[in-house]
């Protein structure tokens, strides 16, 4: 056990100094990057510019650990080689599988971070993020109204919206369309303005208008109301611009934004591609540090150092080289957003697996 702490120690280390190298050079460029057009044009605050910054941060740790999990495979199996440990341990009874298991536990583990961080911390840090940049800082507009959102279809209804102010939470020129069989028309509401109320759910139509058609079509009688409650399937919070990237939600917002679009008849294949792949990368930390497993069956004199560090990069950029390539495939329809999403998982899974049976062969 003792032995088991001290290696998973050393995958920690060698975890926590790449992600602070990966993410110190990230932010070092990107600030030089803005150095050039950026702050000259827009004149940020030095206090909205360290904020920016800070709440980018766990996008850049969700985007590095699978690489630091990586490396840091690598780099623990390799150094524990060089120095002959992994020999005495051998020797001490230990076998390569036993000897790899904190690196396996370790892997688990960062995709365990990597499921924190892409769930609840970087879905909120992203909105504060894009907040700071684009209203407090390019000074936006902080009531934009998300793209799509003014049409809206649940089950045998059609809602449509002129405008709404997410300050007052007032929509105006509301139309509600209830169809009936071969989506003809069965009921045709319009109202000047609809205000939400929370406590209800609901939404307060006034000034409304309301048409009923016969069963072919056609107008029968309309009537006019004052203030009429209409259960409209249309949050507040949710009106607003979205300015996060897809990659920057979490699952279940993703979700949400399928069914949404769905519902809508808008085409929503690009996020069932984004879903599935970052439920398939939250493992991806998990998968590549088995890379490093291969290691454990070698010592000094019979391995090549930078030749073995430069296969396992090479396999492990393989990963994202697998991912980008197929997403294109998954988005025009060809192949499942499943199977893309998961190819690079099992590709390297598959690869690490046989490294390590062949490694176990020649021990």
């Amino acid at each position: 056990m003792i032995l088991f702490f001290y290696v998973l120690k050393d995958f920690i280390k060698y975890v926590i100094g790449t992600l602070l190298l990966v993410v110190f050079l990230f932010l070092l460029f990107d600030f030089i990057h803005k150095t050039t057009r950026y702050i000259p044009r827009y004149n940020p605050n030095a206090n909205l510019l360290i904020k920016y910054y800070i709440y980018f941060i766990p996008n850049l740790i969700a985007q590095a650990l699978p690489i630091a999990s990586l490396l840091s495979s690598v780099v623990t199996m390799v150094l524990l080689s060089r120095t002959n440990e992994i020999t005495a341990m051998r020797a001490a009874g230990m076998g390569p599988l036993r000897l790899g298991l904190p690196i396996i536990f370790g892997g688990f583990m960062m995709s365990v971070l990597s499921i924190f961080v892409g769930e609840i911390v970087l879905p909120k840090a992203a909105t504060r993020m894009h907040f700071i940049e684009d209203v407090q800082i390019m000074r936006g507009s902080e009531t934009q109204i998300t793209e799509g959102a003014r049409w809206v279809k649940n089950a045998n209804a059609l809602y449509n919206f002129r405008d709404y102010d997410p300050i007052t939470n007032v929509m105006t020129g509301v139309r509600v369309i209830e169809t009936g069989e071969n989506f003809r028309p069965k009921r045709s509401m319009e109202a000047r303005l609809a205000t939400f109320r929370p406590d209800q759910k609901d939404w307060l139509l006034e000034d409304v208008k309301i048409l009923y058609f016969w069963p072919k079509g056609t107008l029968s009688y309309s009537e006019k109301k004052e203030v009429i409650a209409v259960s409209i399937p249309v949050e507040p919070s949710k009106l607003k611009r979205e300015r996060r990237v897809p990659a920057e939600l979490s699952s279940q917002e993703l979700m949400d934004a399928i069914k949404k679009g769905s519902d809508s008849g808008m085409d929503v294949q690009s996020y069932r591609v984004d879903f599935h792949s970052k439920i398939a990368q939250y493992f991806a930390a998990f998968v590549v540090c088995l890379i490093g497993l291969k290691f454990g069956y070698k010592s000094e004199r019979t391995m090549e150092t930078a030749r073995g560090i430069l296969v396992a990069i090479f396999i492990g950029v393989s990963y994202w080289v697998i991912m980008s390539s197929t997403r294109g495939l998954a988005i025009k329809g060809i192949v499942h957003p499943m199977i893309t999403a998961w190819a690079a998982n099992f590709v390297i899974f598959g690869v690490s697996v046989w490294n390590t049976l062949q490694g176990r062969r020649k021990a």
